[in-house]
């Protein structure tokens, strides 16, 4: 049975979303050329933003 992803504080992860030893949120995503990019941020709320305007 697996359990879902969550972060230090308990709040779950999205899909493509993790968090590093050093606290720093990423988040993975593959362009429209194929090739993986990631984004950081600090903060998971910061980079949830990040998130939607790649999605756009």
């Amino acid at each position: 049975m697996s359990g879902k992803r969550k972060d230090n504080k308990g709040r779950v992860l999205k899909t493509g979303e993790s968090q590093r030893k050093d606290l720093i949120y990423q988040y993975w995503y593959t362009n429209i050329h194929g090739k993986r990019q990631t984004v950081y941020s600090s903060d998971l709320k910061e980079l949830r933003e990040k998130e939607k305007t790649i999605q756009k």
